[in-house]
C-alpha cells in the first residue's frame, strides 16, 4: 500500500461528518465556509518533512436552533489523549484563574470542604486558585494523560479520562455531589454534547452552581476570528444556543458575564433550582439580538469577509518578503490561519513559543520551526506576526524587554494591522 492510500485510510478511520445539528438534531444545515483540508491544529511535527493527516474543515449553520458548528467530527481520542496546550503558560490565564474564584463566590456560598469539580482541568491552573483560597476538596478531570500527570505532580488531584455519565457516576460515588462544576472552553470541544451536559447535571448538587465558559460567537463575528475554527472546536455557541443545550438537560441558566480570554469569552452560570435571571444575562441576550448573531445572513457575510481577510494578509506580508519575519505563538488557532492563507516557512522564518513542549517541533501543515524566545530574537526580525493575538499585550512586552524595536502585525481581530506599539 502506498503512503497516499495509507493516509486516506487513516483519515477515514478518525473522522466522520454530521448530517444533523449537534444540539437540536435538526437536519437543516447550511454550509457557510470551507477552510480547506486542514491538519489537526495541535499535531505538531518532529520534522518539516513529516507526511501528515489533513481533514476537511467546513463551517455550517443550523436553521432550526441557530447553532454554528463544523461538519467534521474527529475522534476525541485522537485529539485529546495527548495534549500540548498548558493553561499555566500565559500570564493572562493565570491572572484570570484568581479572578474566577471571586466571580464564582459572588454566585454561591461555599464551605472549605465543598466539592469543586473542573472538567477539562488541564494542568490545574484554575483549581490551584481555589486551593490557594482555602478550598480543600477539589477534583479535576482531563483526558490528556500527559497533562493530568503534570497536574497531579503539582498537587492538583486530577483524574485522567473523558467526562461522560459514567465518569460522573464514578466521581460522585467517591467524592459526592459537586457544589461547583466548571467547564472552561470544554463544551465546544465535545462531540457527545448531550451526554456531557447530562453528566454535569448529574454531578451537581441540588443547590450547586455550574459554570460554562465558551468563545462567544458574537466576538468571533465582530473580530472576524475565523482562526478559532478548527477540528477541536465543534461548536461556536451564542448565549441562545448554549441556553438551549442547558434547558434540554433540565438546567437553568441564570447569569452571564464576559471573560477576558480566547479573544472574547462568555461565562454562563446555571443551576438545577430555578433562580431569577440576572440583569447582566438580560443585557447580554439583548446585545446578542442587536448584532443578529443568531441569523444566517450575518454568517453568510462573515464567510465572505474571511476570504477578503486572507487576501489582505498575504498582500501585507508580501511587503516584507526581503526581511526576517517571525510568528509568535504556535497556538491551535494559528494553524487555521496559516493553512487557510497558505503562509509557510517562505513567509515566516520561525514561530516563537514559550511553551517548552512545543520548542524544536514544527507547525502543522505550514511546517514552520518553533523556537524559544532567545532563538527567535537572535534572528533579528524586522516584523513579528502576533499569531496568539489574544495575548498581544503580554507578547509585545516580552519582545520589547528583549530589545525588539520593529513592528508587530496583528492578524486579528478584524483586518490585519501593522502597529509599532501594542
Amino acid at each position: 500500500m502506498g503512503r497516499g492510500a495509507h493516509v486516506m485510510n487513516e483519515k477515514q478511520a478518525v473522522y466522520s461528518s454530521i448530517e444533523e445539528c449537534r444540539v437540536c438534531a435538526g437536519r437543516n444545515l447550511e454550509h457557510l465556509l470551507e477552510l480547506g483540508e486542514q491538519p489537526l491544529a495541535n499535531s505538531l511535527k518532529a520534522s518539516d518533512e513529516v507526511d501528515e493527516l489533513r481533514i476537511p474543515l467546513t463551517l455550517c449553520y443550523c436553521a432550526d436552533c441557530s447553532l454554528v458548528q463544523i461538519l467534521e467530527t474527529v475522534e476525541k481520542e485522537v485529539l485529546f489523549s495527548h495534549y500540548v496546550w498548558v493553561s499555566g503558560t500565559a500570564l493572562a490565564t493565570r491572572e484570570f484563574a484568581s479572578e474566577l474564584v471571586t466571580r464564582v463566590l459572588a454566585q454561591i456560598d461555599l464551605k472549605p470542604q465543598d466539592l469543586i469539580l473542573e472538567i477539562g482541568s488541564n494542568d490545574g491552573t484554575f483549581l490551584r486558585s481555589f486551593l490557594d483560597s482555602g478550598f480543600t476538596n477539589i477534583v479535576g478531570v482531563d483526558p490528556a494523560e500527559n497533562i493530568a500527570e503534570i497536574a497531579n505532580h503539582n498537587g492538583i488531584r486530577t483524574i485522567s479520562g473523558f467526562w461522560n455519565s459514567s465518569m460522573a457516576a464514578s466521581v460522585q460515588e467517591e467524592h459526592g455531589a459537586a457544589r461547583i462544576a466548571i467547564a472552561r472552553n470544554v463544551i465546544p470541544h465535545t462531540s457527545e454534547l448531550r451526554d456531557v451536559v447530562a453528566a454535569l447535571a448529574a454531578i451537581l448538587s441540588s443547590d450547586g452552581v455550574g459554570v460554562i465558559e465558551f468563545h462567544d460567537a458574537s466576538k468571533i463575528l465582530d473580530g472576524l476570528q475565523y482562526d478559532s475554527i478548527y477540528h477541536e472546536h465543534l461548536c461556536y455557541f451564542s448565549i441562545k444556543s448554549v441556553g438551549r443545550l442547558l434547558e434540554d438537560a433540565g438546567l437553568n441558566m441564570f447569569h452571564a458575564e464576559a471573560g477576558p480570554l480566547s479573544g472574547g469569552a462568555t461565562l454562563v452560570y446555571f443551576s438545577k433550582e430555578n433562580r431569577p435571571c440576572s440583569a447582566d444575562l438580560k443585557l447580554m441576550e439583548k446585545a446578542e439580538s442587536d448584532v443578529k448573531v443568531n441569523q444566517i445572513e450575518t454568517w453568510r457575510r462573515f464567510a465572505q469577509q474571511c476570504i477578503e481577510h486572507r487576501d489582505a494578509s498575504l498582500e501585507l506580508l508580501s511587503t516584507f518578503s526581503d526581511d526576517v519575519v517571525l510568528g509568535f505563538g504556535c497556538s491551535a488557532r494559528s494553524s487555521t490561519y496559516l493553512n487557510f492563507c497558505g503562509i509557510d516557512d517562505q513567509y515566516l522564518a520561525a514561530i516563537v513559543d514559550n511553551n517548552a513542549i512545543k520548542q524544536g517541533l514544527y507547525s502543522p501543515g505550514s511546517s514552520i520551526q518553533i523556537v524559544s524566545m532567545e532563538e527567535g530574537m537572535s534572528l533579528h526580525p524586522k516584523l513579528i506576526v502576533v499569531l496568539a493575538w489574544n495575548f498581544q499585550k503580554e507578547i509585545a512586552q516580552l519582545c520589547r524587554d528583549l530589545g525588539y524595536t520593529g513592528e508587530f502585525l496583528l492578524p486579528f481581530p478584524s483586518l490585519p494591522l501593522l502597529k509599532s506599539g501594542v
